[in-house]
This record gives structure tokens, C-alpha cells and sequence, in this order.
């Protein structure tokens, strides 16, 4: 199965983080070339193994004998054991894997690299309704970056010429009026060492601040805005989303503010700028504590599901230059009104 290569690639694009790591790396290179050569010779000679010993939960699912690997205490579980193009026919195992999702945020799974696209489309509509790349259609970002024949998959890749990752906290499309429930992200390629992904606990981000700041932002309101390559016909998206969000499955409240594209707080709220500034640092500095995070490793045929509303997340920036390749859905929720973010005190 062939990646089609982004367009638009010019040479040596390289994002400031993964600079930072290639400098780090290869202190001694006077130039881009020797920053290249320092980095792979570092990395020529590293072999696939297993080492180390994981604990996992041993679960039997209609007949299926799955092995449980929570990542973190609270958040992320890798399921082994499960073959996701044949595995799902019974209802039953659907419904034991969307509660694992809710109750875990993100689920993970290894030795998936023989599904198909179609059969990724497969899985992801038992869960949710496939949307545009980056959810409602009524606003779908001009990007030329679809897989051919799957307009609604989008091709997330990085390599030596054009290096990038989304590196900043996030929730996906949370600029949309109707941000999309969850995000299903396959691995197609993936460097040897690096590039992984984080994921925070959204639930906690709320639980861990003040009581005072609770009560503080309980009935504020943030604008959402999306960045320039998320444009359609020249229009940058944007939308006001309620600061605590209720999840609308669980009932449980999470912070709803990503710092990559929430710009300020909606203007009727009269807050003045140093109040809003102080107030803005403190919910982003949230995302990231170490206690409700989790880091998941790619490998080729890794595939990651997690609940946009839950969790955020963020790419690490830091395998330049070798290649990452992943193709990502995205799931909308089947009941219409549960899809625009709302806030109903627990």
C-alpha cells in the first residue's frame, strides 16, 4: 500500500522544535547536510526487540482472549490480542471497546499495518459517522493532503525535506461550531526512535485546578480560531465554545481550552486583559502535568483511537530527519445534538 507524498514539499522545511532536537543531536555539524549524516549514523545499527516486562489485564471477549495495557494509571490502554478487520462483526465486542474508550480516553492498538483504508473506514463508522478530514463539512480546510479515493482521510506526513509535527496541546477542529467526537489515527511508517504521541486527561486538567479558579471560569466562554492551513476560500474558521464542557456521554466535566487555538475569551465577559492573561496561563499550563498524561510509542500498524472531547493531545517533535507517516479519520457522533460543546454543572 503506497503513501502518497504531500505536495508542495520544498527543500529543508523544518519546524523550530525538531531544529532544536537536531541541533542537540548533532552539535558538532556546521550545516544541514552533517546534521543529517550525525543523526542517522547515530541511529544506523538500532533493531526491532522486546524487552522489558509489561503488566496487562487478561480479558475474554466473545471468544476473543485480549491482553489490556493500561500506559498510564489513568488514561490510555494498548488492547492486544484484537484484529480490527475481522474481529469487530459482533456487536459485543464494539460495545466492550467504545466503553473501554470512554472510560480510558485514548485505546491503542499494535500489528494492525494489514488493514486496508477501507478497512480503517470500516472500523472507525462502527464507532461514530466518518467525517469531512477534519469533521462537519461545513467547513473543510483547503488541503491538498487526502489520500486519493478517501477525500475524507487525511495524510499526516513528516521527513527530512518537509519536517513538521502538530507539537502544540490540542483538542481536534475545536475551531469547528460542532468539533468532531473522536479522531482515529493509523500508522503507516514511523521513524525508529521518536515522534511519538501524548495524550492529557481532560477530565483531570478540570479536577486540578483551585477551587477558586473553578468557580472563576464556571460560566466563561473562549474563541476557538483555526490556523491559516485550516482555511477554506481564504477564511480562517472560528468558533465560542463554553470553557468547562460537559462530556455528553459521561456526564463528567473537562477543560475545554487547547492551547493551539483558543485565542481569548469571548469579549462579553468584560474581563480585563491582565485578569484574562493571568487566567489564560493557568488553564493552558494544565495540559501536559505529567500525572495526566500518557505517551504512546508508533510503530508501522500502530492505531489510535481517542475521544476529542476527553483528552487532548499533541505530536512530539523530535525524529527529524527520518520519515513518519500516518493517516487519520474522523468521527462524528451519531446523535446530532450531542455534538456542539455544552456546559451542564455536574
Amino acid at each position: 500500500m503506497s503513501t502518497p507524498k504531500p505536495t508542495g514539499e520544498s527543500e529543508h522545511q523544518i519546524a523550530p522544535q525538531m531544529a532544536v532536537v537536531a541541533r542537540a543531536r548533532a552539535p558538532g555539524a556546521s550545516d544541514h547536510t552533517g546534521q543529517v549524516e550525525a543523526i542517522r549514523a547515530q541511529d544506523d545499527g538500532l533493531v526491532a526487540g522486546q524487552l522489558g516486562t509489561i503488566y496487562y489485564k487478561p480479558v475474554t471477549v466473545c471468544g476473543i482472549d485480549l491482553k489490556l495495557e493500561p500506559v498510564q494509571p489513568s488514561i490510555g490502554t494498548i488492547v492486544h490480542g484484537i484484529d480490527l478487520a475481522k474481529d469487530l462483526e459482533d456487536p459485543e465486542v464494539v460495545s466492550f471497546l467504545r466503553d473501554l474508550w470512554l472510560e480510558r480516553r485514548v485505546i491503542m492498538f499494535r500489528d494492525q499495518g494489514h488493514l486496508t483504508r477501507q478497512e480503517m473506514v470500516n472500523y472507525a463508522q462502527k464507532f461514530g459517522v466518518i467525517g469531512a478530514h477534519h469533521g462537519e463539512r461545513d467547513h473543510v480546510p483547503d488541503l491538498p493532503t487526502s489520500v486519493p479515493g478517501f477525500p475524507d482521510m487525511l495524510i499526516i506526513a513528516s521527513g527530512e525535506k518537509r519536517a513538521g509535527a502538530a507539537s502544540g496541546w490540542h483538542s481536534d477542529a475545536t475551531w469547528s461550531t460542532r468539533p468532531p467526537m473522536g479522531s482515529v489515527l493509523m500508522c503507516r511508517e514511523a521513524p525508529p526512535v521518536g515522534g511519538d504521541t501524548s495524550f492529557c486527561d481532560a477530565y483531570s486538567m478540570w479536577n486540578g485546578l483551585p477551587e477558586d479558579t473553578r468557580a472563576k471560569i464556571e460560566h466563561l466562554k473562549a474563541v476557538h480560531v483555526g490556523s491559516p492551513h485550516h482555511a477554506m476560500d481564504g477564511k480562517r474558521p472560528s468558533a465560542v465554545h463554553p470553557v468547562p464542557r460537559t462530556h455528553p456521554e459521561t456526564g463528567r466535566t473537562t477543560l475545554f481550552m487547547p492551547r493551539s487555538f483558543v485565542k481569548q475569551f469571548d469579549e462579553g465577559h468584560g474581563l480585563d486583559d491582565d485578569e484574562a492573561k493571568s487566567l489564560l496561563t493557568e488553564l493552558f499550563d494544565q495540559a501536559g502535568q505529567p500525572e495526566y498524561t500518557c505517551r504512546f510509542r508508533w510503530e508501522a500498524g500502530s492505531l489510535a483511537m481517542w475521544d476529542n472531547r476527553a483528552v487532548q493531545h499533541r505530536a512530539t517533535a523530535d525524529f527529524w530527519p527520518h520519515r513518519r507517516s500516518m493517516e487519520r479519520l474522523t468521527i462524528l457522533d451519531y446523535e446530532q445534538d450531542r455534538r456542539a460543546p455544552y456546559y451542564r454543572p455536574e
